[in-house]
């Protein structure tokens, strides 16, 4: 991630882990627990950032493969695809896109006659993006094993789109679930949060003694339980 990224989740996380110390605890003293919540709070509003970016790579990515397996169909060789897929990509995405900047870093590395299949391969260790690591291999023994290359590339492609497609589509039908889900995570903190607003006084046990703050605890607990639950119910993978 940028500098900015950083700022941005570490700015979120602060905000967050400190308005729900605030409505668990409305102490003070409760605001320790904003030092055990921020670090979570910014590691998961990271990986929601890394999950989104690894999805628009993901996505570019099958269109770069799409421009070389067309390039080199119609008699090109595998360096000169590679250029091609640069200068569709940058008229089409920009060359601001993620794709077509590793698109530029590996044609300056093709020129100096570096594997092409290395340079997939650090592309996929860098990312994460499993498309990528699966290309890279397939590509890799395609061209040591001399058989049709093309065909070997076209089907990969092929495939690689096919999943790309269903997951666009498991995608779609729980966008729904999706927004569901956040408006019940939000909820409790609303509840919590208006009743505190217009009726102070009738949570006060709650936020005094022993007794009182240990069951504000234990429904934080239960709360962060819930909400890591329902990531996971709507994060599907393929």
């Amino acid at each position: 991630m940028s500098r900015g990224d950083v700022a941005k989740c570490a700015g979120i996380a602060l905000i967050l882990s400190a308005g729900i110390s605030w409505l668990f605890y409305r102490h003070v003293a409760g605001m320790v627990v904003a030092v055990v919540l921020g670090p979570v709070m910014y590691n998961l509003k990271k990986q929601e950032n890394i999950g989104k970016r690894q999805e628009r790579l993901r996505s570019q990515f099958k269109e770069c493969i799409r421009v070389v397996t067309a390039s080199m169909q119609v008699g090109y060789s595998v360096e000169h695809a590679f250029l091609e897929a640069q200068k569709e990509l940058e008229q089409l995405l920009g060359r601001q896109a993620d794709m077509c900047r590793e698109l530029l870093q590996m044609n300056q590395q093709i020129r100096l006659n570096v594997p092409i299949e290395g340079l997939l391969e650090k592309l996929a260790y860098r990312s994460g993006v499993e498309e990528i690591f699966s290309f890279g291999q397939v590509f890799g023994y395609a061209k040591r094993s001399g058989g049709d290359f093309q065909r070997i590339l076209q089907d990969t492609t092929e495939r690689i789109s096919e999943k790309a497609e269903l997951e666009q589509e498991i995608g779609t039908m729980i966008a729904g679930k999706r927004i569901e889900q956040r408006i019940m995570n939000v909820i409790p903190l609303g509840i919590l949060f208006l009743i505190n607003w217009t009726s102070p006084e009738f949570l006060k046990m709650m936020y005094e003694g022993v007794l009182g703050r240990l069951c504000m605890t234990i429904c934080l607990l239960v709360y962060g339980g819930a909400y890591l639950l329902s990531q996971k119910i709507v994060d599907i993978r393929i």
